[in-house]
């Protein structure tokens, strides 16, 4: 599989024992993932070779990662001498992508082993949180990721607002190395759906039997929205509303979008406040939207001309 050029559409799996992993692992491959996370920490190992055993069972290219503050082993020393034995080990045994924390990646000892790895691709990623991420802040962040010798870099972005997620689009399509963008929660939904556009290297989709919140599913993925045909001069069109769960919108205008061969994506938009919403997403990009419960009486203030009839319901439905 190349990697270079292709948006890859990932699953990333937690399970329990490596029976199960397996069988996750086959689920996402039917479901149309090109690869899957497998998250070692996840698992219980009775004994170290069992790790390998599950590796080298991979019927998927994979990212083999390992999260020290979610591992089950239970001493934090345990947890740091595990991580760096499943990193080691899957360096050593050529998957994919090996994913390791910022610092990890930073440690002297495992940074001259992946230094000295042979073909599997290092992404270093940092889980940012504390407010709104800045584009600067995030970009300072980056190039010093970038110094450990990475491949790719990965965020994971805490966002309290879908208006928090500007500045990570910019830095997806402002980055020199390829870059994961995932923004956790529901009203981080679109920085999946929206990631291909604004050029990010891998999204995450979920099994259709193991939602994620804030994550589409892998079926989502593939079935209506065609993230694969998503590109920088996809024009995008949503949904306002909170909640905006329960909307069809997407299953009904996406389909309608490719059969008319118009560059169009249609997603649920979670916004809380609209005024601010529109001050943020001035783009062009930002084609056109429906307006839903409660947001149809507020969008009226937010337009520039309003149709006569809007005017008497003081409500609006849509907006271009």
């Amino acid at each position: 599989m190349a990697w270079r050029g292709s948006l890859l559409v990932c699953s990333p799996l937690e399970c329990e024992s490596p029976g199960e992993m397996l069988t996750s692992m086959e689920k996402a491959k039917a479901e149309g993932a090109d690869l899957v996370e497998l998250r070692i920490d996840s698992v219980s190992f009775s004994h170290f070779s069992m790790a390998e055993m599950l590796i080298k069972k991979r019927t998927l290219p994979s990212i083999v990662s390992y999260r020290i503050e979610s591992s089950r082993t239970a001493c934090n020393g345990d947890r740091k001498n595990a991580c760096m034995q499943v990193l080691r080990l899957a360096i050593d045994l050529d998957v994919e992508f090996v994913e390791m924390d910022y610092e990890v990646a930073s440690d002297i000892s495992m940074a001259d082993y992946a230094y000295n790895r042979s073909n599997s691709k290092l992404i270093v990623s940092s889980y940012v949180n504390g407010g709104k991420p800045s584009a600067e802040k995030l970009g300072y962040l980056i190039s010093c990721m970038q110094s450990t010798g990475a491949d790719v870099i990965k965020l994971v972005i805490d966002v309290d607002y879908i208006t928090d997620l500007a500045p990570i689009f910019k830095m997806l399509s402002l980055c020199q190395v390829p870059l994961i963008a995932l923004a956790v929660g529901s009203r981080g939904l679109i920085s999946q759906l929206l990631g291909p556009k604004f050029g990010g290297f891998l999204v995450y989709g979920s099994l259709k039997d193991r939602e994620i919140p804030g994550m589409p599913t892998l079926v989502s993925l593939r079935q209506v929205y065609k993230v694969e045909h998503i590109n920088v001069d996809t024009k995008v069109f949503g949904l306002i509303s909170n909640p905006v769960g329960h909307s069809k919108g997407p299953i009904l205008h996406n389909p309608a979008f490719r059969h008319t061969g118009y560059n169009g994506i249609y997603v649920p938009m979670l916004v809380d406040d609209i005024k601010e919403f529109f001050k943020t997403y001035t783009s062009t990009d930002f084609a056109g939207f429906s307006v839903g419960i409660p947001h149809k009486e507020a969008a009226v203030w937010c337009c520039d001309e309003v149709h006569p009839l809007a005017k008497v319901k003081k409500k609006l439905c849509n907006l271009n």
